[in-house]
């Protein structure tokens, strides 16, 4: 099957094979936008890849696109907060917010080390910071060198913070982005890393969060993966369906610019794809399932996609054609393609 994309946004599809005789695709578009004040506009220029490889960037690795269906809204930030009056200050509480069913807070810290006072290990004072990086370097996590050899930490290998003895803790860092619901007190404390960028494909957070365990039988074994598992946000991080941003809802990053938040206003997005099957005509409309904010650089992208399944007939001509707007009732007539003999 080939795409055709009769829109301005960078759009893909994506399949695999689906039982003996049918296959899997899912067709995702990728509209892409600068900031500009509290307005969008579209960049179509700069589009944002639909990709089955991952892709490096500076905020993390964006996994690469399957055709599954998601379960929720993954929302990325990539990039800095600073502080609102551009001075070194020792903290900061940023806020996320998407729409009115979706927010999220995190603390961010200047550098602590764990000090000795009294007998007992306590944080120091943050040191003043300007800004800090929403990264996973700045959140829980780590390795430590055991006898056995070195342990990554599941959750988060590449973070800081984790130490199994007051030794190894004494002088040693405290990561700088926390949960408030989850502070950390101790050197044992163990809280799930904060993240804003993609989470990693292999961190343990990703499984807990997808697959349901029975732990009670003779031969315990997973019950049920949900469609988390093809979801890339960190698990705080997705918007639970039902809960998506409507048109004109606000998105907005608190302190994630010098000098003040980034804010704009959800947009209208609708599109649908057409799959022609011979004569056959079927339409599904597009869903959104990323919306990517990239703080520094000013850009925002938004994904959405629609996925089905089709019988592989060996012959048969086939074709998907996305277009812009909401999906007709019916297939309009100029959608049909006439094949040639």
């Amino acid at each position: 099957m080939d795409l055709e994309n009769t829109t301005d946004a960078n759009a893909g599809l994506i399949r695999t094979v689906f039982g003996e005789e049918h296959m899997l695709a899912a067709v995702i578009a990728r509209p892409t936008f600068r900031v500009e004040g509290t307005k969008l506009v579209a960049t179509p220029e700069q589009p944002w890849p639909v990709d089955e490889g991952p892709m490096e960037t500076p905020g993390g690795t964006f996994p690469g696109d399957v055709p599954f269906l998601t379960g929720g809204i993954d929302v990325f930030v990539v990039g800095s907060v600073y502080q609102p009056s551009g001075q070194p200050a020792p903290d900061l509480q940023v806020d996320i917010s998407v729409g009115s069913g979706f927010k999220r807070t995190i603390d961010v810290f200047g550098t602590r080390v764990w000090e000795k006072k009294r007998g007992r290990l306590v944080a120091s004072e943050p040191e003043p910071f300007v800004s800090m990086p929403l990264t996973y370097e700045a959140a829980f996590g780590g390795a430590v060198d055991l006898e056995e050899g070195e342990y990554k930490w599941p959750a988060n290998p590449v973070g800081k913070g984790l130490y199994f003895t007051p030794e190894e803790a004494e002088g040693n860092p405290l990561p700088n982005l926390e949960d408030p619901e989850h502070p950390i007190e101790s050197f044992e404390d163990r809280p799930d890393p904060v993240g804003t960028a993609p989470y990693p494909s292999e961190g343990a957070l990703k499984l807990m969060n997808a697959v349901e365990l029975d732990l009670e039988s003779e031969n315990p074994h997973i019950t049920q993966i949900k469609p988390l598992l093809f979801n890339h946000a960190h698990p705080r991080m997705i918007i639970e369906p039902g809960q998506e941003p409507g048109p004109g809802e606000w998105i907005e990053i608190a302190y994630a610019r010098p000098g003040g938040h980034l804010r704009f206003a959800m947009p209208e997005l609708a599109y649908h794809v057409h799959v022609q099957l011979e004569d056959r005509s079927y339409l599904f409309p597009l869903h959104v399932d990323q919306i990517g904010i990239l703080a520094d650089e000013l850009r925002v992208f938004f994904s959405l996609r629609a996925v089905f399944t089709y019988r592989l007939v060996p012959l048969e001509r086939r074709l998907a054609t996305l277009h812009a707007g909401p999906a007709p009732s019916a297939v309009p007539a100029d959608y049909v393609r006439v094949w040639e003999s």
